[in-house]
């Protein structure tokens, strides 16, 4: 199974993400796929059962970053936004492998947001000291899907991200839900003290992202704002997948 993932099987969707304050396109999250239609985290699942969690996680970062540079949008200086997992950041291949990948692709490393998932056990004292080197080389670092696991707010803490992904989970039934606006408000106020910057998953509807904005909500993703389809160069095909 995983032989054939990390062929010519495997492939990327690319889902954009708006500063929805300006209506201007920051940059794409690849999302990985398979041509077998296998749910993303059972691939995964398998590659880590089979002990090639890392293989697996490596190949799809470079099939992705070879994807996105064959783009024209990655000219126009657009973030790629990438999952990676916390046993993967702290392989002792990772920093070698991702360094060859942005002098590979001449990619401006400042492009490349590394989202860290919580899927898995984290040792975040090992991906915390991970974290400098791969800062040097320029890039950029994300929590995946905050609030939605036991350790996101440690995470938070420990880790300093440059980005914070706020679960769907926040933006469901937002219009009645006054404790969920008083979260996102918090988490606004943080990441302006400590510098770093709230994105919103999961917009599928014109009254939650009314109600984004006007709570100063600057960096947003979901349906409503376009959904997950191939690059191509000329451009993102909006096809639904």
């Amino acid at each position: 199974m995983i032989e054939s993932q990390q062929g010519l099987d495997m492939y990327h969707l690319f889902q954009p993400i708006y500063d929805v304050q300006k209506w201007h396109l920051v940059g794409y999250e690849g999302l990985f796929r398979t041509i077998h239609s296998i749910n993303p985290e059972e691939s995964f699942r398998i590659a880590k059962k089979e002990k090639r969690l890392y293989e697996l996680d490596s190949r799809s970062i470079h099939k992705a970053f070879a994807t996105y540079q064959l783009a024209d949008d990655s000219k126009g200086r657009k973030k790629l936004f990438l999952n990676v997992f916390p046993s993967t950041i702290i392989n002792p291949n990772f920093l070698p492998f991702i360094s060859s990948i942005i002098q590979e692709n001449r990619f401006m490393s400042q492009q490349i947001i590394l989202e860290i998932v919580e899927s898995e056990q984290i040792n975040l004292e090992k991906v915390k000291m991970a974290l400098p080197e791969l800062k040097k080389l320029g890039l950029k670092i994300a929590v995946d899907d905050f609030g939605k696991g036991s350790t996101s707010i440690r995470m938070l803490l420990e880790l300093q991200p440059d980005f914070i992904k706020l679960d769907r989970y926040f933006v469901t039934e937002l219009f009645s839900n006054e404790p969920k606006k008083d979260v996102i408000f918090s988490l606004l106020n943080f990441c302006e003290k400590y510098n770093s910057n709230l994105i919103v998953e999961g917009v599928e509807d014109e009254i939650s992202l009314a109600i984004l904005k006007g709570l100063g909500v600057k960096y947003a993703q979901g349906y409503l704002l376009g959904r997950p389809s191939l690059l191509s160069r000329t451009g993102v095909a909006y096809n639904d997948y």
